[in-house]
């Protein structure tokens, strides 16, 4: 098993958080995860939405010293 895939958007505002993570979930295998560093507030509410109407579960959202990792899974169907 490999590890998580590391998308680092710090510094990067809408809509460059979104497009990343939904090309990283295009290519990510089902079972796999991305963990996504970002510090644009609007992510906040924007990374769900994504989820949401793909279907996927809700991310795990920790606040760092930077901004906010989020723990994104892909489950197997």
């Amino acid at each position: 098993m490999t590890g998580p895939v590391l998308i680092d958007v710090l510094g990067l505002r809408c809509p460059i958080p979104v497009q990343q993570t939904r090309m990283a979930l295009r290519d990510l295998s089902e079972g796999g995860f991305i963990h996504l560093l970002g510090d644009d507030p609007e992510s906040l509410h924007d990374i769900p939405a994504l989820l949401d109407r793909l279907g996927l579960p809700p991310a795990e959202i920790t606040k760092t010293n930077t901004g906010w990792l989020y723990v994104i899974n892909k489950p197997a169907s």
